[in-house]
């Protein structure tokens, strides 16, 4: 691993944050959770900023938990930016060059070297004031870039631009990160930007990694039902176990879904079901594993590209410790070209069982 956070420590009062995860070389990992959950606490350690209580940050094999931060050489693009009013866009991306004391004509290359690699060619003698937000960005990125950091931290480095400019620039990272092997963590509250730039996700939460996987695997098969919520990646459903088989475990859960799963995803503790939005349909399905249920209508309203139909599931069965009259709410994302069923209506919806997980 060229980046490896080990049992780190650091506490502010009564809460305390405590971080275990790693990143290879070329590899973007963003660290997604809510305000408050140790993100940036996250990147003042590793930066050198903050220094931990207890535990290790190594570098390409090296610990450097107590090396100053002018000695870690790990570039930090921070939510304000941070650039030099008073320094063109050249003199902004050398500064750091300029303190390590690299020859006026080396620094002259790497600038334009990396005034190209961000697509901002010809702009070294420009003003900072006489940018546009994205190209102050790309300077941020470039200054970060231009001493070839050991590690590259960002902090939520397009939470302050307009949704287009935020897409055009998310993308246009993509191709910057291609172009450099340098590990890099990505700290973000959008889940939606951390899918685009990310090759994997730790999601955070009260100062611990709840969970790490890959974009895909996250989104399709998130192992806790934290994730499952906080990434919206289909719906989370209580269950109550039947039997204990040889090949899983027979669970059941409104409305009347029944389904083995795996023995090894079960939490006998607080048995939560998951199923991702692909495993819902509003059209007759015959393929098998796909089971219907009747579900009433509350209403719906459009989120972008998707419709959000809320529905009230049936009752759990009687007999089963539980009230008969009790529902559960529900949110299928459906396509906004559908009709939309009218409120207080019953539809039919179609579960593809197979893709039902248990969840932590």
């Amino acid at each position: 691993m060229a980046l490896e956070v080990r049992s780190l420590k650091k506490s502010y009062g009564s809460f305390s944050v405590f971080l275990d995860f790693s990143v290879n070389k070329g590899e973007t990992l963003a660290l997604v959770g809510p305000s408050g959950s140790g993100k940036t606490t996250a990147l003042n350690l590793i930066s050198g900023i903050s220094a931990p209580e207890e535990g290790k940050i190594i570098v390409d094999g090296e610990d450097i938990s107590a090396l100053p931060v002018y000695r870690r050489n790990i570039s930090v693009v921070f939510q304000d930016l941070a650039l030099f009013p008073h320094l063109d866009v050249g003199g902004n991306i050398a500064y750091g060059l300029f303190v390590r004391k690299i020859p006026r004509k080396e620094r002259q290359r790497i600038v334009e070297d990396t005034l190209s690699t961000v697509r901002l060619s010809g702009y070294a003698r420009r003003r900072i004031d006489t940018l546009s937000g994205g190209e102050k960005q790309r300077v941020a990125i470039a200054r970060a870039l231009a001493s070839k950091p050991r590690a590259l931290l960002l902090d939520e480095p397009f939470s302050s631009l307009d949704a287009p400019l935020r897409k055009e620039l998310r993308l246009e990272f993509l191709d910057i990160r291609s172009r450099s092997d340098t590990p890099c963590v990505f700290v973000t509250h959008d889940r939606e930007e951390a899918a685009i730039v990310a090759d994997r996700i730790a999601l955070i939460a009260g100062g611990r990694i709840i969970e790490t996987a890959s974009v895909r695997e996250i989104f399709s098969e998130p192992k806790t039902e934290y994730a499952a919520r906080f990434f919206g990646a289909g719906q989370v459903l209580p269950c109550r176990v039947l039997e204990k088989r040889h090949d899983g475990v027979e669970v059941s859960s409104p409305p009347g879904i029944l389904t083995v799963i795996a023995l090894s995803e079960f939490d006998p503790e607080k048995p939560m079901i998951f199923i991702p939005h692909e495993g819902f349909s509003l059209n007759n399905s015959d393929k098998a594993g796909w089971k219907n249920f009747k579900a009433k209508v509350t209403g719906s309203v459009f989120e972008g590209s998707k419709l959000a139909v809320k529905l009230l599931l049936p009752p759990w069965e009687s007999g089963q410790n539980q009230k008969d009259d009790e529902q559960i709410s529900f949110e299928l994302a459906a396509s906004p070209r559908i009709k939309i069923p009218e409120s207080g209506s019953n539809i039919d919806i179609w579960i593809d069982q197979s893709q039902i997980r248990f969840v932590k």
